[in-house]
C-alpha cells in the first residue's frame, strides 16, 4: 500500500499545530471543483483579540463563522462540529503540531463558501480543537485554510476589517505596494525577514500565529544580540500540547524594506530551522502593519505599509488563562511577571475583573492583559479573596 502524506498547520494565540503524516492505506483525496467570482467580493470580519481572523461562511450549507491560517495545508473542522452538521467519521490519521500529536479524520466531500469562494467535493481534517478553543477564549467551528487561500487572491484591509476574495486574473495590486515572491517549504510558504541587525532568515509565512514572531531555539540560542535581551518566562505551542518558551522584546525587525522597533516576540524552548511546524514563524502582529493582499495559489504576496501604523500588541499581565465559560483558570503564570508579583498562582481561577464577573462573552470586551503599563486591574478568585496586578513591560 502507499504511503501518503499530509502536512497541516493550525495555529493559535502563538500557537501553531499541524498534521505531518504518512499513513497507509488512505484514499487518494478528491480533486475539489473551485470557483471564484471575478467581481470583487467584500466580507467584514472580526480580528478576535486584535489577532485572530474570524470571518463568516458556510459549509456544506451551514452558516457558521470560520478562523482563517495561511499556515494550515488542509482546511479543518471541530470534530465536534462536524458530528452536529452530520457529517461522517472519516480516515483516522494522527496529527503532528508544534505541541505534539493529536488524533483526527480525513473527511471528503464538503461544500465550502466564503464569499466569491465556493468550492465542491473538497477534503477537511477534523480533530478536537477543545483546546484551543479554552486558550483563544471563543468557540471554533473550522479553520480555512490553504486549500482556501490558493484558489483565490485574499486581501486584508485591517483597519476597516474588511476581507476581499477575488480570482487571481481579476486582482491588480495597489499602488505603493511591495510586491514579494515565497518561498516553499514543503506545502507552506516562507517570507524574508530580518532579526535584530542579522542578515535575512526564511520565516514560515502564518497568519494561524496571533503574535509578530516566533524563533526555535536553533536560530536564537546561537545569537548574542538575541540571546542576552531581557526575557520572561513564557509558553508557546499548539495542536498537541504547549511547552516552555521565552518572552522578550526585539530592538529591530525588517520585513518587506519596513523598520520596526521595539518588537514583542517569543523564543521557544525547543524547535529547528528545518521542520514548518518549528521553525521562524511571522505571524498577524507583524503583517498587520501591512494591507495584505494574498496571492498565494502563485506565491506572492503583496504588501502595503498602512499609514495609521497601529501599536504592536503585548502581554503585560504575565499569565496565560483557559477560557472556562465563567471562570478564567491561570494554566501559566510568568514568574517574572505582574501577576505573578501580585500573587496569582498557576490553577487559580478568575471570576470577576474589576469587579465585572467572568462570563460567556468575556473576552469579547477589551483584553486587559494588554493595557498600558501602569494599569491597575482587581481580579477576584474563586476563593473570594482579591489581588490587584499593576501591569508593566516586564520583558
Amino acid at each position: 500500500m502507499k504511503k501518503r502524506a499530509f502536512g497541516f498547520l493550525a495555529g493559535a494565540a502563538l500557537l501553531a499545530g499541524g498534521i505531518a503524516l504518512a499513513h497507509p492505506g488512505h484514499p487518494p483525496l478528491p480533486t475539489p471543483v473551485v470557483k471564484v467570482s471575478a467581481a470583487e467580493q467584500a466580507v467584514p470580519f472580526e480580528l478576535f483579540r486584535g489577532n485572530r481572523i474570524v470571518v463568516p461562511a458556510r459549509i456544506n450549507g451551514h452558516e457558521t463563522h470560520v478562523i482563517l491560517d495561511t499556515g494550515a495545508s488542509l482546511s479543518t473542522l471541530n470534530l465536534n462540529y462536524a458530528r452536529s452538521i452530520g457529517l461522517p467519521a472519516g480516515f483516522k490519521i494522527q496529527a503532528k503540531g508544534a505541541g505534539g500529536n493529536v488524533d483526527a479524520e480525513l473527511i471528503s466531500g464538503l461544500t465550502m463558501d466564503l464569499g466569491g469562494y465556493h468550492a465542491e467535493n473538497a477534503s477537511v481534517a477534523a480533530m478536537d480543537l477543545a483546546p484551543i478553543e479554552r486558550s483563544i477564549g471563543m468557540p471554533i467551528s473550522a479553520i480555512f485554510g490553504r486549500d482556501f487561500f490558493n484558489s483565490a487572491v485574499i486581501s486584508i484591509d485591517w483597519a476597516n476589517s474588511k476581507l476581499i476574495v477575488r480570482s487571481h486574473d481579476a486582482f491588480k495590486p495597489a499602488a505603493g505596494a511591495t510586491a514579494l515572491t515565497l518561498n516553499k517549504r514543503g506545502p507552506f510558504n516562507t517570507i524574508q525577514v530580518s532579526i535584530a541587525g542579522a542578515g535575512p532568515v526564511e520565516a514560515l509565512f502564518d497568519m494561524g500565529n496571533g503574535g509578530a514572531l516566533v524563533m526555535p531555539v536553533t536560530y536564537w540560542k546561537g545569537r548574542p544580540e538575541i540571546a542576552n535581551l531581557r526575557t520572561a518566562g513564557a509558553m508557546a505551542g499548539g495542536v498537541g500540547g504547549i511547552h516552555p518558551a521565552r518572552a522578550v522584546t526585539l530592538p529591530q525587525v525588517m520585513l518587506a524594506g519596513q523598520t520596526f522597533a521595539n518588537v514583542p516576540a517569543i523564543l521557544s524552548e525547543g524547535g529547528n530551522d528545518q521542520e514548518p511546524a518549528q521553525m521562524t514563524n511571522v505571524g498577524i502582529g507583524l503583517l498587520k502593519q501591512f494591507k495584505v493582499d494574498l496571492d498565494l495559489g502563485r506565491d506572492r504576496v503583496y504588501l502595503t505599509p498602512r499609514a495609521d501604523k497601529p501599536a504592536f500588541v503585548r502581554d503585560r499581565a504575565g499569565v496565560r488563562f483557559d477560557f472556562a465559560g465563567d471562570r478564567l483558570k491561570a494554566s501559566f503564570v510568568s514568574p517574572e511577571g505582574p501577576a505573578a508579583a501580585a500573587g496569582l498562582k498557576a490553577g487559580d481561577e478568575v471570576t470577576a475583573v474589576n469587579g465585572h464577573p467572568v462570563t460567556a462573552n468575556y473576552y469579547r470586551g477589551a483584553d486587559w492583559t494588554r493595557e498600558a503599563a501602569g494599569t491597575k486591574v482587581e481580579l477576584t478568585r474563586a476563593d473570594g479573596s482579591r489581588i490587584t496586578v499593576t501591569l508593566a513591560d516586564f520583558y
